[in-house]
């Protein structure tokens, strides 16, 4: 059994998490629980979880600093963070210091937390390998080609220091000339609608990883594929002998897209990078095909990329990408049912996407907070119509390119100007309904047209005329119906004389309530309660004869 610590600030969080999962079945047990970073801390010596779930924002200590604490002694737990979605860049942030994934709350489903828990399983058993082997615990014979998967793999993937002096020299004789190739799947744009979980990630990589092993011995003598994570895999040459290497890795990648597309449909990416002289340069190389996907995310016609130091090119503008200050100019398109309006203030956004040519965590955190924020204003019943995502960051987290991106933000654009187009037509607008609930919340005060569409933020002309196209009254109507219905309530509870009934609901002056509750009515004020009093002694009368 693997023991797992749950620790979130949050007590509704964690017994939401402990009741999500029939943990047994997933060979864990829930061992402990703390309410912050601290607290989890000084527990750890005692409960010796294998595997952490906790927040990432808590008071006393937040959730990074604890892993990082935790690491600090030693300890080798697995880390999963529980990040809300405008900590996505602190999330990914906890997975480059060494978590194993990061979960979205308002995402996380029965799936995606058994799906984290087997990769946090996964990541156990490797920090247990690599102990063994420490400790000289393993005393099983290996292959010459699992030392060399294993080194590899604790060098590229698990970014140990490797103190076994005959696996290096092994590797060094047989690796001279090392070349570092990477290779990305890119699981995303096509469609949008479908959904590409990380089940379906795994078969993809598992059979994929022995079709390019097969592949690569028709073209390198020496060569080892690890895979990075689930979506990439590392290759390690040899290119000693080979003068043309990188016209043999050329044709070799072509050949991997060619497969990958035909029996996979998914689309991918590979980076090369320079010729090292020993494996002592792999971690600079390593660096280099890092560096050289990065910029096909930028140049997203290329699909085969050799790291040059010419290219490499740091982006200074994406520091100054920001769309929040769009926010209200959306919110307000939408309320109005202006689908042009809406489209054009988009136009910016894709704008400043294209100009600013933002990192890729800074363009999915962008565009997901943005989505997530024009959803808020569609109720259930529309969201049929809405341009819907269920895993909205997985989708753009799987797009291979910056266009991909602004591709999708085109698309999404689009699918929301339509349904603004749609209400409009029915003379449907958010605003009317947000001025009914302002003034059945605020009854007790005064309420003017002015000041209900100051708050709105809307034009006084702009709600009067939608109010009375959709509603068929108008305003002050509206406003005098609420508070007359107030009034009979009050007045029927006996219990208030007229001015103090006026006072309540915020009428300037007596004869102005009595004015408008014989109006509404057919009766003054002291009529209807006249009227109340006498149906009320007639049922009682009625009653007494029984």
């Amino acid at each position: 059994m693997y023991r797992v610590m749950l620790v979130d600030d949050e007590p509704l969080i964690l017994a939401g998490i402990s009741s999500m999962l029939k943990w047994p079945e997933h060979q864990c047990q829930i061992v402990g629980k703390a309410t912050n970073g601290r607290q989890a801390l000084e527990r750890m010596e005692e409960l010796q979880p294998d595997i952490v779930i906790t927040d990432i924002k808590m008071p006393a200590m937040d959730g990074i600093t604890f892993m990082q604490e935790a690491k600090t002694r030693n300890d080798t737990a697995s880390f999963l963070l529980l990040t809300n979605l405008e900590e996505f860049s602190l999330a990914r942030e906890a997975v480059r210091l060494g978590a194993v994934d990061y979960l979205v709350k308002l995402e996380l489903t029965e799936e995606k937390l058994a799906q984290a828990l087997e990769e946090a399983k996964k990541n156990c058993d490797r920090h247990k390998r690599i102990a063994a082997s420490e400790v000289g615990r393993n005393t099983l014979e290996i292959t010459r080609e699992e030392k060399i998967r294993n080194y590899f793999r604790e060098l590229l993937v698990d970014d140990v220091e490797i103190q076994d002096e005959e696996s290096y020299g092994m590797v060094e004789e047989l690796f001279q000339e090392p070349v570092v190739v990477q290779i990305h799947f890119n699981y995303g744009f096509e469609g949008f609608t479908q959904t590409f979980t990380r089940a379906d990630q795994k078969k993809v990589m598992g059979f994929a990883e022995d079709i390019i092993s097969e592949m690569i011995r028709s073209f390198f003598d020496r060569s080892c594929l690890v895979r990075r994570d689930q979506s990439s895999f590392i290759l390690v040459l040899s290119a000693k002998s080979k003068p043309h290497y990188q016209e043999q890795i050329r044709k070799m990648s072509k050949k991997f897209l060619l497969v990958i597309k035909d029996y996979f449909e998914v689309s991918a990416a590979i980076a090369v990078s320079l010729k090292g002289d020993t494996i002592a340069e792999i971690p600079e190389l390593l660096y280099q095909v890092m560096s050289a996907m990065n910029q096909s995310y930028y140049d997203s016609g290329e699909t085969i990329i050799f790291y040059s130091e010419t290219r490499e090119k740091p982006n200074r503008q994406s520091r100054n990408f920001n769309i929040n200050f769009l926010k209200q100019d959306i919110a307000q398109s939408i309320r109005q049912n202006d689908g042009s309006r809406f489209a054009l203030i988009m136009d910016q956004v894709i704008g400043l996407l294209s100009e600013h040519k933002p990192s890729r965590p800074q363009a999915i955190n962008g565009c997901s907070s943005l989505y997530y924020f024009i959803l808020s204003f569609f109720d259930d019943q529309e969201e049929q119509l809405f341009p819907y995502s269920v895993d909205i960051i997985g989708q753009l987290n799987r797009m291979e390119s910056l266009n991909d991106i602004i591709r999708w933000t085109c698309w999404f654009r689009d699918g929301v100007a339509d349904v603004l187009r749609r209400r409009q037509a029915v003379k449907y607008d958010k605003h009317v309904e947000l001025a009914q609930a302002y003034v059945l919340e605020h009854y007790r005060e005064k309420i003017t047209l002015g000041q209900v569409a100051e708050v709105l933020n809307i034009s006084q002309g702009h709600l009067s005329s939608t109010f009375k196209k959709q509603t068929g009254k108008r305003f002050s109507d509206f406003v005098n119906e609420v508070k007359v219905d107030k009034a009979r309530e009050l007045i029927e509870t006996h219990q208030y004389m007229m001015y103090e009934i006026s006072d309540l609901l915020g009428f300037d002056t007596q004869y102005y309530f009595s004015t408008v509750f014989k109006k509404m009515t057919g009766y003054t004020p002291k009529e209807y309660e006249a009227e109340t009093l006498g149906k009320k002694r007639s049922e009682s009368d009625d009653f007494i004869r029984k």
